[in-house]
């Protein structure tokens, strides 16, 4: 029923973003935003026809040529804006056009190899514009690592811990996507893509995928006019226990773009809830950490915030889009955070669109503040965010990010983010992101590369670090960095080869603990593609206006002509 009715809303928003503006918030989610041209072309008035008696006019020798009907209404190139990288924060690619194959290959999954079998169905429609991917991912064991004695003890079992409860049903769904971030209406539901609310000061690039073992469909609406739009955003819409949203309006959309810092001065209010965020972890009488259906056990209870937002656009042209913002965010039983920032937008090109997008913040923090709350690695540090000495067996004792931000606190500090992406709309992109505080030589870094552009293969790469204190330790492989690469290579028509490396995070339930892992898929699939990609729909031009007879383009006299004593009006701009 919550299906159901989350499609009845999202049905209901298609008459609100008719009346298309630019948003407030320009973010960072999974998929590329795509906006209307900041400029039209204006169209070549013929000249003209002389009257009885007039000489007609002469065009100076070296008046400019008009251009001829096809060229004057060839519209300019949409300026590029939104997420330059549509696989940053993904763990796999996703296919380009409708798609219906059957793929088997090799999974190493924790301490065991298997053989992955998936049936899978990706379609387009609306143009390219909607997008639906389905998948049945079965694991077929075929060695156990851990079974030094007899590894093929378990040969051909299911694995039944990918469909042991009801939330595991959720792996079905890869994605639904309608449009692109920034557009007047996006809508994103399934596993692929991270997403980003507002300026991310309170969720950046969360990602529902990087624990393996526990797939989550999260769920990203947002629409916009001219006066006012919102984004909404839940993890997880088998469970809804993190929920956040953005509400703003543009006072003075209405003005003319001659008052261009009024016209996109834009205010919100950002509200985010974990409810039931861990308070701290489960423990026996020996001070054993517990687990409940093969996950951490917790203590929970909700954590809170809520912020407000201003911004306003001070240069807008064909090639420069330039907005600065403010932000203060609090954490409700906790403190606060101003962040005081910039988003610059490049293009360059026509034919082809060079776009270079940067982000600079300066943050003022504190103590029991963390911006960006809600990110990429929220989903294992609201169980395991700092350790705290060891507790009575011996073992590191894990306090959740809740605990310790809101009540142990991090320190009054003065911090930065930096980021600067390149791409070329669904060719390629690349992004380097740098973050880090004043009284904490610990640093946190993004790299991504991603080359959609062939048919015949496609690759992409992210890279995450967290807490490193020199870039000497930049590219060690330890349980403060993520990674994920993937490519796809058609050496036949029918053919494909999948391949995907991941490091990231599961439970041991060894150690009672998320453990960073690492780990391959190579898979061979047989399946038909066909139909378009969303970045091979061409727009259709706009049809030359039709000639019309002379005698019913001039006005008869006393109509359209004014009197010989006075000047003819000023020709349309």
């Amino acid at each position: 029923m919550r299906l159901i009715a989350l499609g009845v809303s999202l049905a209901a928003l298609g008459a609100f973003a008719q009346d298309a503006g630019e948003p407030i918030i320009e973010t960072t989610a999974p998929v590329i935003g795509l906006g209307p041209a900041d400029a039209g072309a204006e169209l070549n008035t013929p000249p003209a026809e002389p009257q009885p008696g007039e000489a007609a006019a002469v065009a100076p020798a070296d008046a400019p040529v008009a251009a001829s009907t096809g060229e004057a209404m060839a519209p300019p190139p949409a300026f590029v804006k939104g997420e330059l990288s549509v696989y940053l924060g993904s763990d796999r690619l996703s296919v380009k056009r409708n798609r219906i194959g059957v793929s088997a290959g090799l999974d190493r999954f924790g301490q065991a190899l298997y053989l992955l079998i998936e049936p899978q169905v990706d379609l387009r429609f609306l143009d390219a514009q909607l997008g639906i991917g389905i998948g049945v991912p079965l694991r077929l064991e075929l060695v156990d690592l851990n079974n030094t004695s007899n590894p093929t003890q378990n040969l051909g079992r299911v694995r039944k811990e990918d469909w042991d409860s009801v939330h595991d049903f959720g792996r079905l769904l890869k994605y639904v996507n309608y449009g692109r971030k920034e557009d007047s209406l996006y809508i994103n539901v399934g596993q692929r893509y991270s997403t980003t609310v507002g300026h991310g000061a309170m969720v950046r690039r969360y990602a529902p995928n990087i624990d393996i073992d526990y797939p989550r469909v999260s769920a990203e609406v947002d629409a916009y006019n001219h006066l006012g739009g919102f984004e909404l955003f839940t993890n997880d819409i088998l469970e809804w226990n993190q929920l956040n949203g953005l509400a703003f309006v543009k006072p003075f959309g209405f003005v003319g773009e001659n008052l261009l810092p009024l016209k996109t001065l834009s205010i919100g209010v950002t509200a985010g809830l974990d409810r039931n965020a861990p308070s701290a972890l489960k423990t026996n009488s020996l001070g054993v950490r517990q687990l409940e259906d093969g996950r951490l056990a917790a203590d929970t209870g909700a954590i809170g915030l809520i912020g407000f937002d201003v911004e306003t656009k001070v240069i807008k042209t064909e090639h420069v889009d330039l907005k600065p913002y403010a932000d203060y965010t609090l954490m409700l039983g906790g403190e606060g955070g101003l962040t005081l920032g910039a988003l610059g937008r490049f293009n360059v090109g026509t034919d082809i669109v060079n776009a270079f997008r940067v982000i600079a913040e300066l943050r003022i923090l504190g103590s029991r503040y963390q911006p960006s709350y809600f990110d990429t690695f929220y989903e294992v540090e609201r169980f395991s965010f700092r350790q705290v000495g060891v507790n009575a067996a011996g073992l590191m004792n894990l306090v959740p990010k809740g605990t310790y931000v809101r009540d142990i606190g991090l320190g009054a500090r003065t911090g930065y983010y930096f980021e600067a992406s390149y791409g070329i709309r669904d060719a390629v992109g690349v992004t380097f992101a740098l973050e880090g505080v004043t009284n904490d030589a610990a640093k946190n870094f993004v790299a991504h590369l991603e080359v959609p552009v062939l048919n015949f293969v496609q690759i992409f790469g992210s890279f995450y670090k967290r807490g490193f204190t020199s870039f000497g330790e930049l590219f060690t492989p330890d349980e403060k960095m993520i990674a994920f690469a993937g490519a796809r290579i058609r050496p036949l028509p029918f053919l494909f080869i999948n391949g995907r490396l991941y490091k990231t995070f599961r439970v041991n339930p060894d150690s009672q603990r998320y453990d960073n892992q690492f780990g391959f898929v190579v898979d061979v699939e047989v399946g038909y593609e066909f139909g378009k990609a969303r970045d091979e729909v061409k727009p259709e031009a706009a049809a030359p206006p039709s000639s019309v007879p002379a005698t019913e383009a001039t006005p008869p006299p006393g109509e359209g002509t004014p009197p010989a004593d006075q000047p003819a009006p000023p020709p349309a701009s």
